[in-house]
């Protein structure tokens, strides 16, 4: 039955532009990654066996599983899509929330983040039992570790849902990682134990099993406490407060506006999520750094790397735009509303964003001069020409933002999502151009000039392109609204 409503479901849903493009960007993608992953399982046996000759492959992928797992938990954390359903409609009726709970937890296993690894996993199991490493031991190993990625794909849950658990997840994540960088300890000589344990001793497979049991059961424990209608449909009350943000009257006819979305993110879970994962974009640069080369990569990469860090709240909130208003979008368009002040109001939300994005940014200066002044370049860049792209987008992204999704059960918790990067590729992609045609031509400080120049020029012809948005945001109107009805 379960499955019959969601054949309905998808049949009956409707598909915009934006969402064919997301899914051909996720298929290459799916496709592309299971290739890498296929070829590291052919290949990493007999790599391992040229290099070490005296050493068990497997002894060798364990060490280095802790960096596998904790590359693909942050890109859970970002990217994973959480169980999302109308359970209202179900509780009415005559079927046992455990059979609810168990269809829609199941469902959320069927991802692409927990059949990608079987594509390294089983030919590097095969090979090594070919090759003589004993095919049980091997079996258990591989079996061992799929449960660790089941185990994360709920973890991942338990984290979204139950703040407890994300806190502690997350700061054990945090410690290992300052501490593997400072070179503090290494990290692979407690975990590879642990993981060889399962090649090691065949039986350890039943810790692995239960552990992958109990985090099913406690994620379905969780749901099974919370899933009540009154639960779902109460309103918690708590008690308001005045937020007078006097400071924004400086900004005219717009100040309402902006008063309006500081309230936003200030209230809103959804909207404080957004803009704290936003902020992580800051400490991009570090991580993209680790190496030790700094001033040796390309200098596209600078460009690159100034994007983000530069423009987190640019690409984080600005891509919603005018998503966040999707509750009362419709009566907005009955009031007597200058759209000019709308659309400015947007407009100087996301630079204010991106100015204080820049100013933070000035950090890297203590890793590179020439990294910091990428940095402002992009930083005048994303003012003057990102930020008004980014609202172009918005008018065809009509995704209605649900600002009380961290507070249901089985909620779009995500703020960062596959749309956000099919959107953003162009953005990306001009600024990196545009460099890269300044330094071929006049150096490095062409390079930068040239982005100034044009962020430059944006803020100058910025009422030409209000206009043109204006348009395109009427012409959108009411597309707009139909889609924000429908969520």
């Amino acid at each position: 039955m379960f499955i019959a409503l969601e054949k309905k479901r998808k049949k009956r849903g409707s598909t915009s532009s934006i969402d064919t493009v997301t899914t051909i960007l996720k298929w290459l993608g799916i496709v592309y990654f299971g290739f890498i992953f296929l070829t590291l399982g052919i290949a990493l046996v007999k790599f391992i066996e040229k290099e070490l000759p005296s050493v068990n492959p497997i002894e060798v992928a364990s060490q280095f599983m802790i960096y596998y797992f904790m590359t693909e938990f942050t890109m859970r954390f970002f990217l994973q899509k959480l169980p999302v359903a109308n359970l209202k409609p179900l509780l009415i009726v005559s079927i046992a929330r455990d059979k609810i709970i168990k269809f829609f937890l199941g469902r959320s296993f069927i991802s692409a983040f927990n059949f990608m690894q079987l594509f390294f996993l089983l030919p590097f199991v095969i090979i090594c039992c070919i090759r003589g490493y004993g095919i049980l031991p091997s079996l258990v190993w591989g079996i061992a570790m799929y449960c660790l990625i089941g185990t994360m794909h709920f973890l991942i849950i338990l984290m979204e849902s139950y703040k407890k658990v994300f806190y502690v997840v997350l700061t054990v994540v945090v410690s290992l990682g300052i501490a593997q960088y400072y070179s503090l300890f290494d990290i692979t000589v407690f975990t590879q134990p642990i993981f060889y344990s399962a090649y090691k001793y065949p039986l350890t497979i039943v810790g692995y099993i239960l552990l992958f049991v109990g985090t099913v059961y406690a994620a379905y424990m969780y749901y099974r406490k919370n899933i009540y209608l009154d639960s779902l449909i109460k309103e918690k009350v708590v008690k308001g407060e005045t937020q007078e943000l006097n400071w924004l009257n400086r900004f005219g006819q717009q100040a309402i506006f902006l008063k309006n979305d500081v309230k936003l993110i200030l209230r809103n879970k959804r909207a404080k999520t957004t803009v704290l994962m936003s902020a992580l974009f800051l400490f991009y640069g570090f991580i993209l750094l680790m190496s030790g080369q700094e001033g040796k990569e390309p200098l596209t990469m600078y460009v690159f790397l100034a994007y983000f860090v530069t423009g987190g709240f640019l690409m984080m909130y600005g891509q919603y735009v005018p998503s966040w208003d999707s509750a009362y979008y419709p009566l907005l368009m009955t009031q007597n509303v200058k759209y000019i002040d709308y659309i400015k109001s947007k407009w100087l939300m996301i630079v204010l964003g991106t100015a204080i994005s820049t100013l933070c940014g000035t950090m890297y200066i203590i890793k590179s001069m020439n990294l910091f002044y990428m940095i402002l370049a992009v930083g005048v860049f994303n003012i003057g020409i990102s930020s008004f792209i980014v609202m172009i987008g918005g008018a065809f992204m009509k995704s209605p933002v649900d600002l009380t999704a961290n507070k249901n059960v089985f909620g779009d918790k995500n703020a960062f999502n596959l749309r956000v990067i099919a959107v953003s590729i162009p953005q990306l992609v001009l600024p990196i151009v545009l460099f890269w045609i300044g330094n071929l031509s006049f150096g490095f400080n062409g390079g930068i000039g040239i982005l100034v120049l044009f962020g430059v020029l944006g803020i100058i012809f910025r009422k030409h392109l209000f206009n043109q948005i204006i348009k395109l945001y009427k012409k959108e109107k009411y597309s707009a609204i139909q889609a924000y009805k429908k969520n």
